[in-house]
C-alpha cells in the first residue's frame, strides 16, 4: 500500500503523559510516566504496530492520540495543527476524525441499546441529523464488514451475538463516522486464533478501500507480518526502536526487539530441546524509571557509565529505521553491532 505519497497525517513530538500519584488524596507522591518523550510520525492510509509487553505505556499512549488523556508535556501535530492549541470545537472535531477499536467487545458495547441505536450514536452525538444519512452509513459499514443480512442484526442486542460479530459491531462504530485514522487497542486479543485472522485480514481489506491509516496495538508479534508496514517498539513508556516490518523481523536492532522475537512460540517440536534466554529482572517502573536506557538493568550488553548515565537519542540506521541504544551509535545497519 502507498501512503499517500507519504503525507504524514500524525506526529509526536516529545510527547509525555504522566499521572500523579497522591497519598491520602492530597499528599504528593510522584507521577507514573506512563507516556515519556515519544517522538513518531504517521502517514496518511499506513498501518502502523505498535508492541512491547504489558504495562510499558501503549494504551496510554493510544488515550492520548485520542484524546482521552491530555498530554502533559510535548505536541501532537494531527494535519499540521497541533491538537495541544485547539479550542473545544476543534477538539470534538479531531475526535471525530480518529475511532477507537477497543480490546474487549462485550465489555465495549453497552448492552441495554440494540445494534442500530449502538451505531447511530457517535452520529447523533457528532450532530448528524439526517436519518437517511445516518441509516446509510450505517448499511455501508456493516456490509464492509460483512454483517448481512443487515435487518437480522439492527434490533438484537449485543449479548445475543457471537464474539466475532460482537468485534465486527465496535469496528463499525469506529468506521460511521468516516476517520481518517482507527486505533486498535489489541482488538483480537479475545477472540478464538481462526477467528482472529478473518477479523484482521477484513480489517486489512477495508484500511486499503478508505486509505486509513491504523495503529494496531498488540503484544503479540506473530501477528503483525500479516497486518503492518512498520512496527513500532515500546518498552518503559518510550518507543525504542522504529522499523518497517520485515527488516525488523529478520535484523532486530534494539536488544529488548531481539528478546521479544526470540519469546514467540513457534510450532516446532525441537522446541522442547531448546533453552530461550529470556532478559533477567522485571519491566521498569514507571514511577521511579532507572537513569539512562530504561532497559539498561536487563540488557546484557549494556555499556557500564553511559548507557546506566546518560539516556539514549533515537539513532538512524537506515531509511526508516530508528533505535534509541547507544550499541548504535555511528552505526548505519542493525548487522553493525554483533549482539
Amino acid at each position: 500500500m502507498s501512503a499517500n505519497k507519504k503525507e504524514v497525517l500524525l506526529e509526536a513530538h516529545d510527547l509525555r503523559t504522566w499521572f500523579e500519584i497522591k497519598k491520602w488524596g492530597f499528599l504528593h507522591v510522584g507521577f507514573v510516566r506512563a507516556v515519556d518523550g515519544v517522538n513518531f510520525k504517521l502517514n496518511r492510509g499506513e498501518s502502523i504496530s505498535l508492541v512491547g509487553e504489558s504495562g510499558c505505556g501503549k494504551s496510554s499512549l493510544a488515550k492520548t492520540i485520542i484524546g482521552i488523556n491530555r498530554p502533559t508535556d510535548g505536541e501532537l501535530v494531527f494535519e499540521g495543527k497541533s491538537i495541544k492549541a485547539v479550542n473545544d470545537g476543534d477538539m470534538r472535531q479531531y475526535k471525530s476524525e480518529v475511532g477507537f477499536v477497543q480490546q474487549d467487545p462485550y465489555g465495549a458495547l453497552p448492552p441495554f441499546m440494540t445494534i442500530q441505536r449502538i451505531l447511530e450514536e457517535p452520529m447523533i452525538v457528532n450532530g448528524i441529523k439526517d436519518k437517511a444519512e445516518r441509516r446509510a452509513r450505517l448499511e455501508q459499514v456493516m456490509t464492509e464488514l460483512k454483517l448481512t443480512p443487515i435487518v437480522d442484526f439492527l434490533d438484537k442486542y449485543p449479548h445475543m451475538l457471537s464474539g466475532g460479530q460482537q468485534q465486527r459491531i465496535v469496528i463499525a462504530r469506529a468506521l460511521v463516522l468516516n476517520p481518517k485514522l482507527i486505533m486498535a487497542d489489541e482488538p483480537v486479543s479475545m477472540l478464538d486464533a481462526s477467528v482472529r485472522v478473518e477479523i484482521l485480514e477484513l480489517f486489512r481489506k477495508i484500511q486499503a478501500k478508505r486509505e486509513l491509516a491504523i495503529i494496531y496495538i498488540t503484544h503479540d508479534l506473530s501477528t503483525v507480518r500479516y497486518f503492518s508496514e512498520r512496527i513500532w517498539v515500546m518498552y518503559g513508556g518510550k518507543i525504542v526502536e522504529q522499523s518497517p516490518v520485515r527488516e525488523l523481523l529478520l535484523e532486530p536492532a534494539h536488544p529488548y526487539t531481539r528478546a521479544l522475537l526470540a519469546a514467540i512460540s513457534e510450532p516446532d517440536a525441537s522446541n522442547i530441546d531448546r533453552y530461550k534466554k529470556v532478559p533477567p529482572g522485571e519491566p521498569p517502573s514507571l514511577l521511579n524509571p532507572p537513569y539512562g536506557c530504561r532497559f539498561h538493568p536487563r540488557c546484557e550488553y549494556m555499556i557500564s557509565g553511559l548507557c546506566d548515565q546518560e539516556e539514549p537519542p533515537d539513532f538512524e540506521l537506515a531509511k526508516n529505521r530508528l533505535t534509541a541504544c547507544w550499541l548504535f551509535k555511528d552505526k548505519e545497519d542493525a548487522s553493525d553491532v554483533a549482539i
